[in-house]
């Protein structure tokens, strides 16, 4: 491992190994074929790992850690052709199955262009947290409305509730800038091309079952209700002239990743 190496050299390599194993965001080393070299102790808590050996012997490859791993390989191609940083927002899986959403920023190290340095931080982490509360007490307040209304008010209820029209709505402003970029331009731009019928977030949503995401996934990811995701999933079904869900999802999954 690379820190191995590091402490058979100089004292200013060992310390470049200590600022690396303590740096304040999680950060990994991996080759140009995306095998993980090397990891610091913030990813580990991050990821929810017990050891580094879990990364390099478990996960082996940072494809096996990225949702979209053809994204992970054209990353890695586009850093090794130029010294450019890239900073872009990503899907990742812990160890504990859950998926973060994370701003990722990558760059070939200087003195080895073979060897790739990637940093993460988790997007949005206190915007979330206050969206996901605002959804919920203003799901519980219209609640409170039921008793008083008539059954096509109990009905325009039903389909606020169900369609989280709120979480629509902020899904569109400040709080989310970077959401769609999670999946890919390209492979939005497909998915448009197929259903041009669907607004953008049922197109987001099929770009998430097309990453072979389960519905609790999504639901982990956006903060959305696995009930409301399943109401969502069931009108956009109807929109196609699938005959059932399985079906539309192994063609949402079947897509091809393309190239820009």
């Amino acid at each position: 491992m690379i820190s191995d190496n590091l402490n058979n050299k100089s004292g200013h390599q060992q310390s470049l190994s200590s600022v690396f194993q303590w740096m304040p965001t999680c950060a990994l080393i991996i080759d140009s074929n995306g095998m993980i070299l090397e990891v610091n102790q913030q990813a580990i808590r991050f990821f929810k790992a017990a050891t580094k050996e879990d990364f390099i012997f478990d996960k082996q490859n940072i494809r096996n850690m990225f949702i979209d791993s053809q994204r992970t390989m054209d990353m890695i191609k586009t850093i090794s052709r130029n010294t450019d940083l890239i900073s872009r927002e990503i899907l990742l899986r812990r160890f504990d199955k859950t998926i973060s959403s994370v701003d990722m920023t990558a760059g070939a190290l200087p003195d080895n262009p073979g060897l790739i340095l990637i940093q993460f931080t988790e997007s949005h982490a206190q915007s979330q947290a206050v969206l996901d509360q605002l959804s919920q007490a203003y799901k519980r307040e219209a609640q409170r409305l039921r008793p008083y209304l008539n059954k096509p008010g109990k009905n325009l209820l039903d389909e606020i509730i169900l369609n989280d029209m709120l979480e629509e709505i902020l899904a569109n402003k400040f709080i989310r800038p970077a959401k769609p970029e999670v999946v890919s331009e390209e492979r939005l731009d497909l998915l448009t091309n197929m259903f041009p019928g669907f607004s953008n977030m049922e197109l987001l949503l099929c770009g998430y079952l097309s990453l072979k995401m389960t519905i609790d996934d999504i639901s982990n990811l956006t903060g959305k209700t696995p009930n409301s995701l399943r109401v969502s999933f069931h009108r956009i079904l109807k929109k196609t002239t699938f005959a059932n869900g399985k079906e539309f999802i192994r063609k949402l999954e079947s897509l091809k990743h393309v190239q820009k």
